[in-house]
């Protein structure tokens, strides 16, 4: 398989936004910065890649490097430019006001007023290749992770970063997701790749996987339990961080990019085509649902009782009562 290939198909909304920017592009990593104005754009007219809170803000990344920012609960939104033109994969906050986003082209960019302005920090080490998520780890500790393996930790809030070797160093698979278990981490990826840090990521151990296809995603459920999902409807759960695994049956062939527990302790995950899946049993089993429109979801938070989903159609927002009946 051609790295053309695998950079493109990342993800439903990945795919969607990648093909221009594979390896050897000519275009700059880092294009110059843009004028931080308030512009207009329609959140249901934007591809939105990831959503999150920032206190009681909701903050969301997309195409063109735009960040939305929303501070009552996703009902209106305002549009803010970043200092990249690239699509933003992935964004984390540490607290309300400081927080990273990342995305294709080794672009990152910082806030430190709640999403209002960015500012770009380079990472010349990851150019050209696409960053594909961010996670906060507390205080001041961040990860970024992407494409080929590559892995970059800072304990400066976002300010510097630092590349760790994943496993060894021929590893190179796209890392879709990393996600706190417990103690622990979990990493997911391209190809069945699982791996397990006990250490706060400084060393990986690699976990034998059930499943030879990507992972696009995982979540920790309530009970401790983590579910790891992507290609294909397929998902799998593990109650010991990864050492076993029990398959989730589910009759969809659609893949699952992204998922959140929600407040009363369901699970929720989102996908292509409009696929959403609950659990009220901490996802040992989940029951397939289907959004109107049939447009793919990449990421959802909850907020003020409604649950806010980004993506192909920018901004989505359930239906209260349509939520309370699954």
């Amino acid at each position: 398989m051609t790295q053309w290939i695998r950079v493109a198909c990342v993800g439903l909304v990945a795919c969607l936004v990648a093909l221009p920017e594979a390896r050897g592009q000519d275009e700059p990593a880092s294009p110059p910065a843009r004028n931080k104005t308030v512009v207009e754009i329609r959140p249901d007219r934007i591809i939105l890649v990831d959503i999150t809170r920032a206190g009681d803000r909701l903050v969301a990344v997309g195409e063109r490097g735009f960040a939305l920012v929303s501070d009552d609960a996703g009902q209106t939104w305002r549009a803010r430019e970043t200092p990249v033109t690239r699509t933003l994969t992935g964004v984390a906050f540490r607290d309300p006001r400081m927080g990273i986003a990342v995305g294709h082209g080794a672009a990152v960019v910082r806030t430190e007023d709640g999403g209002e302005t960015w500012t770009h920090v380079p990472l010349p080490e990851a150019e050209p290749e696409s960053l594909l998520g961010v996670v906060s780890l507390g205080g001041d500790h961040f990860v970024a992770y992407g494409a080929f393996g590559m892995y970059f930790d800072s304990v400066d809030a976002g300010r510097s970063w630092q590349r760790r070797t994943v496993m060894n160093e021929e590893f190179e698979w796209h890392i879709s997701q990393v996600v706190p278990v417990g103690n622990s981490l979990l990493l997911v990826g391209e190809s069945g790749t699982l791996a397990r840090s006990d250490d706060g990521g400084t060393t990986w151990t690699a976990v034998t996987s059930p499943y030879v296809g990507s992972y696009f995603g995982a979540i920790a459920a309530p009970d401790g339990a983590v579910l790891a999902f992507g290609m294909r409807g397929n998902v799998y759960r593990s109650t010991d961080v990864g050492a076993t695994w029990t398959e989730v049956p589910l009759d969809t062939t659609a893949s699952f990019n992204g998922g959140e527990v929600l407040g009363d302790g369901r699970v929720l995950l989102v996908g292509n085509s409009g696929l959403l899946a609950m659990s009220r049993d901490g996802g040992r089993t989940l029951n397939v649902h289907w959004a109107p429109g049939g447009r793919g979801f990449s990421s959802l938070v909850e907020a003020d009782g409604k649950i806010i989903l980004a993506g192909e159609s920018g901004i989505t927002t359930l239906d209260p009562d349509w939520l309370a009946r699954r």
